[in-house]
């Protein structure tokens, strides 16, 4: 019989139990460290006043009696915790490297003899103490500084403590000891000759101090940044229009102004650039264009962020009126800023007014454009784009409403980067104009101000302003439907009444809720020379919508002396321009909400706070022009106080700094349709100020004068910018 090779079975047993005792995992799958301490550290390599957390673990102690702890007794803190955790913190102070060696020692029983391990840490000397924070953010005069803002060090032993050194700290903010700034600013300018100093842990502490110029805080004021413009009113000569632009920088000078100025008067269109200076108080300031002859001066206020505003001429050149004021996305103006990048062009939804001049063939009086167009996309953004697809109603002095008419032309860059220019051709003749962005969505024009540089003539009759509005829907299936909710307007512009001769101011607001099924409900107040009502008479007027077409079109089934024709913009908002003879009235309609999905109730509340408030561009020379800043505080859910300040222009004088205050109201139906009242008294006088209103947003409503025996009712739009158009 062969032998078998290899161990007998008996000692292949005694084997196992071997390699078993000594924690061997290749026979059984047991942990090779069954009967090892195991140590762990929470680092291994520290610095000054650093912890270092040591957990022992032992995979055979089933009794849970743990470790003894030991340390080699350097500089510093050793600490047991527990039997399984011990702590070491490294001294404040550390001249020169050096090392930590920790031992545990089993203390149950059943391990027999006990084990032991030892862990090694090493303590470095702190790095230099070395100022992270290379750029600090920029703060807004009046404003809160930017939260969370704190200085920042590393090296050295956290935590660290900051104080000014030397130099002069931003007016109104604080350094505070860990590193925060906080505060709101008192004074613009850019400050960067103050140093602060930081100081570590560490005893005794290592400090370093910043050098002038290191950092630095610029102080801006609201007005910060590039802004276009546009103005409407009057002279001795008749209608005036301004658009341009400019760059403000934050503290007080105007650079890179360029603008175009146009009149009733012949040959007095000017294309000219300009610098100037400007001031602010709160969101209260005036703008002065210096380099410009006679130096145009307009008082201007803007919304909380600096974005929006409202300006009135305040100076002694003879011109008075009222306009706007936006900061713009895009400075520059290019032919492919209009179009897009392709293919299919832009839409926009355009909107003018201004006067007719009195030549041979001509009606001297004022008129107004609402339409739309297409700007195709050109070869470059060098090379002029067509304008095609366009529409146009007009209502012209001398001449029965044109209802439609064709619009077509080019546009393109012109030789002055801040603008483009349109040649067009309409209807009631042809038209030349500057095109000043002021908000664009990925390269492409979404909304700008324009003004018409026809120098005015025979043939070239004409003045006017107004806006572009990119417009979405084109070619629409049933521009009806664009129509589903509520919405308010405000219009304004001069009118002849029945039966009389001359022309007076006319303003409006109005909420237009659409039923969804081609139907809506019309509720408006009006003032008509000081004759204030409804043309609808009383409470709100049951009304269909007409036809729509491709273009936005949308006509209704009310008749004179209400017979809005509508040029959709985008869903429930559009411009609209009444279809009266002598009577170039235009507005637009903008979406209405509460501001809380939750609650379709409007009240007092919903406007409560500061709105900045001005005149929309004057129907005659007569009406009183302001800006300002009034704050509204609900003291119950219908009504509240009111409170402001406002400069005033009229043909008389300039009032600056006006004190207003008084009360505001809902009415009846203001919780559902968004309507009140607002009275005013002012100081100095006139002594009083009576308004009608709709709410479009929690940021901004529409009002109209309403006091009696005022004969000069203006359109005023309180809150943010106003999408009105021109000479209203």
């Amino acid at each position: 019989m062969a032998k078998r090779k290899g161990f007998p079975p008996i000692l292949c047993l005694v084997f196992l139990v071997f390699l078993q005792s000594r924690s061997c995992a290749s026979c059984s799958g047991i942990p090779s460290n069954f009967n090892d301490v195991v140590l762990q550290a929470t680092s291994l390599k520290i610095t000054a006043g650093q912890v270092v957390t040591i957990t022992a673990t032992v995979p055979k102690d089933t009794t849970g009696a743990g470790v003894t702890w030991t340390s080699s007794a350097p500089p510093g803190i050793f600490a047991v915790t527990s039997v399984t955790v011990a702590t070491y913190t490294a001294p404040n102070t550390v001249a020169a490297k050096f090392t930590v060696t920790v031992t545990a020692t089993t203390l149950s029983t059943t391990i027999s003899p006990p084990e032991t391990a030892s862990i090694t840490i090493t303590v470095n000397p702190p790095p230099p103490l070395k100022l992270k924070t290379t750029t600090l953010p920029n703060g807004v005069l009046g404003t809160l500084y930017a939260a969370g803002t704190q200085l920042q060090a590393t090296g050295g032993v956290p935590p660290y403590q900051w104080t000014p050194a030397a130099g002069s700290f931003p007016n109104g903010l604080a350094l505070n000891l860990d590193g925060t700034i906080t505060g709101i600013p008192t004074a613009t300018g850019v400050f960067n000759a103050f140093t602060v100093t930081v100081k570590d842990s560490e005893t005794p502490p290592m400090t370093l101090t910043t050098t002038a110029g290191q950092l630095s805080i610029t102080v801006t004021n609201l007005l910060s940044g590039n802004y276009a413009f546009e103005f409407s009113g009057f002279n001795v000569s008749g209608a005036v229009v301004v658009a341009g632009s400019f760059t403000a920088d934050g503290v007080s000078k105007i650079t890179g102004g360029v603008e175009d100025f146009n009149s009733d008067a012949p040959s007095t269109y000017k294309n000219q650039t300009f610098t100037g200076t400007y001031t602010i108080n709160g969101n209260r300031g005036q703008l002065i264009f210096s380099s410009l002859a006679g130096s145009p001066t307009y008082d201007f206020a803007v919304d909380s962020k600096g974005l929006h505003g409202r300006i009135v001429e305040f100076d002694a050149t003879g011109v008075r009126g009222s306009g706007e004021l936006a900061q713009q996305d895009t400075a520059t103006c290019g032919s492919q800023t209009m179009s897009g990048a392709g293919p299919l062009g832009a839409d926009f939804v355009i909107g003018l007014t201004g006067a007719e001049g009195s030549f041979t063939g001509t009606t001297p009086g004022p008129f107004a454009v609402a339409g739309r167009f297409t700007a195709e996309v050109p070869a470059s953004s060098s090379t002029p784009g067509n304008i095609d697809n366009g529409q146009v109603d007009a209502s012209v002095p001398g001449i029965a409403t044109i209802t439609p008419g064709s619009f077509s032309g080019t546009f393109q860059t012109s030789a002055q980067a801040a603008r483009c220019v349109m040649n067009v051709t309409q209807t009631i003749g042809n038209m030349t104009f500057s095109v000043y962005p002021i908000t664009s969505t990925s390269g492409l024009l979404t909304e700008a101000f324009i003004v018409e540089t026809d120098a005015v003539s025979q043939a070239a009759p004409f003045v006017s302003a107004g806006k572009l509005i990119h417009q979405t829907g084109y070619p629409f299936s049933n521009a009806i439907q664009s129509f589903t909710a509520a919405s308010v307007g405000g219009l304004s512009g001069p009118v002849i009444p029945s039966g009389g001769s001359a022309y007076v101011p006319f303003a409006a607001v109005a909420q237009l809720q659409a039923n969804g099924g081609g139907g809506f409900t019309l509720s408006l107040v009006e003032n008509v020379a000081g004759t204030v009502g409804s043309a609808l008479g009383a409470g709100a007027l049951s009304a269909n919508f007409g036809t729509g077409d491709s273009f936005g079109r949308v006509v209704t089934n009310l008749t004179l002396p209400v017979d809005p024709v509508f040029y959709v913009i985008n869903t429930n908002e559009a411009l609209c321009i009444l279809e009266n003879v002598s009577a170039p009235v235009l507005g637009i309609f903008e979406p209405q909400s509460t501001g809380d999905t939750k609650n379709p109730l409007f009240s007092a509340s919903t406007v409560a706070g500061t709105l900045v408030q001005g005149t929309s561009a004057p129907a005659t020379i007569a009406l009183q022009n302001f800006s300002g800043s009034i704050t509204l505080v609900n003291t119950t859910v219908t009504s509240g106080t009111v409170a402001g300040t406002q400069d005033l222009s009229t043909t008389g004088a300039n009032t600056a700094g006006l004190a207003v205050s008084g009360t505001y109201a809902l009415t009846a139906s203001g919780t559902v349709d968004g309507s009140g009242t607002l009275s005013l008294t002012q100081a100095p006088p006139p002594p009083a100020f009576n308004g009608g209103f709709f709410i479009v947003s929690p940021t901004k409503a529409v009002m109209i004068t309403t006091t009696a025996a005022d004969t000069n009712p203006v359109l005023i739009i309180l809150g943010q910018q106003a999408d009105d158009f021109g000479v209203n």
